[in-house]
């Protein structure tokens, strides 16, 4: 009887852990969607120095605002207006693991996302680095590349 008793607990335990860490990774998702949206938006609008002041300072310290503003320049000229919002960033279970041992142990909580942009012009490829505090990603770091113009194909030779 007694052993049916701690069988319940733990699974009542387990349980209510299950709901609330899907409920902070689904917050997390959302939150991590807003930014992202966020992040295009001012991009579109051409507003580099809204972006870098809502850096993360890791960002801020790698990189000044003027080498930032022209890697963003050259990033929007080249993708133009995207205009897609992402519905919702699904974090990967190894992503959330990540930020989970990171909230546990006290170490910095980050999250890597790569975005495809839906531009008009060139396929690309977007890298970010999140880094999350008090549940509100801050962008330590972002990496654009340009694969190419539109219309393009990637071609397999056959011998």
């Amino acid at each position: 009887m007694k052993f049916s008793r701690y069988l319940f607990v733990l699974v009542a335990l387990f349980a209510s852990t299950s709901c609330a860490s899907y409920e902070e990774q689904r917050k997390l998702e959302v939150a991590l969607t807003e930014s992202v949206n966020r992040f295009h938006e001012q991009l579109n609008n051409e507003q580099f120095h809204e972006i870098y002041s809502q850096t993360h300072p890791a960002l801020q310290k790698s990189i000044d605002e003027t080498a930032f503003t022209n890697q963003l320049k050259i990033a929007h000229q080249q993708l133009g207006t995207i205009s897609r919002k992402k519905s919702i960033i699904p974090l990967t279970s190894r992503g959330w693991n990540d930020v989970q041992w990171a909230r546990t142990f006290g170490g910095e909580q980050k999250y890597f996302h790569v975005e495809t942009p839906d531009s008009e012009m060139i396929n690309a490829n977007e890298r970010f680095e999140w880094r999350v505090e008090n549940d509100q990603p801050k962008l330590a770091s972002y990496e654009f590349r340009f694969i190419c113009k539109k219309p393009c194909t990637v071609g397999i030779e056959i011998r």
